[in-house]
Parts: structure tokens; C-alpha cells; sequence
């Protein structure tokens, strides 16, 4: 048992590795490369994005459901995907198909220790409150990065318990039996976290400084140095989730808001941005409500 143990252990040097082999890593989405194809040659074709989009009713009902949730803020209740497109506009169309679609590329079904609809409810929620934040705090121009950062800054777990499945149990199972918390779990049996593999697919994707910050940075945010706004915006919607008990992941277990996010935000003091935290509870226990698949 402790031999069987032992051949789990990598190192990041190993991991990395591992991830560099593998031959069938997942490509970016068709959806998302002819969505932005579309906004570089024709930004305000409606009909056209329906047509693209509506060819999967997979991705059509998220999409409707993500515009119809709480955080989301829309006044009205959107009951088809052409109007969604015409309520949102093409560009915020265009960033819930990125995120939705790059999620979906990295999907694992069945694996011990990670139950997708928990994925899902945490990743919309934090993506859907990302986007909030952003616009409460005055950067409405980063508010579609926001959103896409926060649903996709777990990847890594994805891609973790695609590839390193046996590891992935063996981290599940250590939290759960040694006390150890996620991260520690994640350095033992791959020599790395999940905010570094997250990194890794990001960058292979190509994906904006401010997205592979998301994925790299949402458990400390003061790392990243360039573009630090949107990854702090993430940590605070990923930390809420912990602080109301709502789609509470494990891997989030112990994890709390970083003490340098009343500076770099410029909350007038730690009083003020705890009661920007505790406007949200509500809306996080709705949202949480509205969201099946």
C-alpha cells in the first residue's frame, strides 16, 4: 500500500512533463473560434451569432440560464437566445460562449472525488458575481474578463482530474482522512496546484493575460503582477463561496479573502468591504437556486 502510494508521487517537474505528452489535449472549442471570426468581420451580426450558437441546445440553454440568473442582473426574463443577443449584445454573448465552451473542452465525467454539477454551480457562480463585482467597483470594461475568469479559474481541477486521476482521488482522499487542506494535498501528489495547471492550459490556449491570471492567481492574487484587477475580483467572488456556505468546493476549504484587496481596490478600510461582501449572500443563495442543467 505505501509502495502503491509512493508511484502516485510527481513532482511539478514530472507533472508538467506529463502534460506536455499528452497528445489529445484539448484544442480550442470550433463555437468559440467561429463566434470571434464572426465579431472581427461582421461585429454586429445577430442573426448570424444565433445561427452558430443555436446549433448546440446544449450550449443555447446555459447561456439562456446564465442570463436569466440573479447575479447576472438582468430586469427582464430571457426565454430565447435571440434575445439574449439582442438584451446582452454580441460581445457579452461572445464571452459567456468562451467561457461555456473552454469549460465543456476540459469536462470529465465519472471521476472519484469530483461531482460535476457542484463544479458547475461553483464556476457560474463565481463567474456570474466576477462580472457584478467588476461593474460595482467602476470597471465596467473589465467586467466580461471578470466573468470569464471566474468560470473558468478552476480548469486546473478539470485538467487534474482528467489526466492525473489516480493523483486527483488520492488528493480528495487526503484531504478528507489526513486534515490536510487541498493545496498541501495537491504539492504532495503532484508537485504543484491546480492554479499552475490551470496556467499550463491556459497558455496553450493563448488566452489573455488577464484569463490566465484567473486560472493562475485566484487563491492569491498578489502574484499576479501584470494585470493584477481581474484575478482579485475572481479570489473575492471564489472566496464568498466559502464565506455563505454557497457551492462550497473542497478544494476551496480554508480559503479566505487575501488582506491586500482593501489597498489594491481601494475600499475606504476592511469595514467597508465586508459589507460590500454581506450585500451579496442573497443573491449567491438565488442564483444557487436557479441553476439545473
Amino acid at each position: 500500500m505505501e509502495n502503491e502510494q509512493d508511484s502516485l508521487i510527481l513532482t511539478g517537474e514530472e507533472t508538467f512533463n506529463i502534460l506536455l505528452g499528452i497528445k489529445n489535449l484539448p484544442s480550442i472549442p470550433k463555437v468559440m473560434l467561429e463566434v470571434q471570426a464572426l465579431l472581427r468581420s461582421e461585429s454586429h451580426n445577430t442573426v448570424k451569432l444565433a445561427s452558430i450558437v443555436g446549433k448546440d441546445q446544449s450550449l443555447t440553454a446555459k447561456i439562456l440560464m446564465i442570463a436569466n440568473s440573479p447575479l447576472y442582473g438582468l430586469q427582464r426574463k430571457v426565454s430565447s437566445l435571440e434575445f439574449a443577443i439582442m438584451l446582452l449584445g454580441v460581445n457579452e454573448v461572445s464571452n459567456i460562449v468562451t467561457a461555456l465552451s473552454l469549460a465543456e473542452a476540459i469536462k470529465v465525467d465519472n471521476v472519484k472525488g469530483l461531482n460535476f454539477m457542484e463544479f458547475w454551480t461553483h464556476s457560474m457562480l463565481v463567474g456570474t458575481a466576477a462580472k457584478d463585482i467588476a461593474k460595482r467597483l467602476g470597471f465596467f470594461d473589465l467586467s466580461g474578463d471578470a466573468f470569464v475568469g471566474g468560470m473558468l479559474h478552476d480548469l486546473g481541477i478539470q485538467l487534474t482530474a482528467r489526466y492525473f486521476p489516480k493523483q486527483f482521488a488520492k488528493i480528495v482522499e487526503t484531504v478528507n482522512t489526513e486534515g490536510k487542506n487541498f493545496h498541501e494535498a495537491e504539492v504532495k501528489y503532484l508537485g504543484l496546484s491546480h492554479q499552475e495547471i490551470g496556467g499550463f492550459i491556459s497558455r496553450r490556449w493563448n488566452l489573455p493575460p488577464h484569463l490566465i491570471n484567473s486560472l493562475m492567481f485566484h487563491h492569491n492574487p498578489y502574484g499576479a503582477m501584470d494585470s493584477p484587477i481581474v484575478p482579485y475580483i475572481v479570489h473575492i467572488a471564489d472566496c464568498m463561496t466559502q464565506r455563505f456556505e454557497v457551492a462550497n468546493v473542497l478544494w476551496d476549504n480554508g480559503l479566505e479573502f487575501d488582506k491586500s484587496i482593501v489597498n489594491v481596490l481601494k475600499f475606504d478600510g476592511e469595514e467597508k468591504f465586508n459589507e460590500f461582501v454581506a450585500d451579496y449572500e442573497t443573491m449567491f443563495l438565488e442564483t444557487a437556486d436557479s441553476i439545473h442543467l
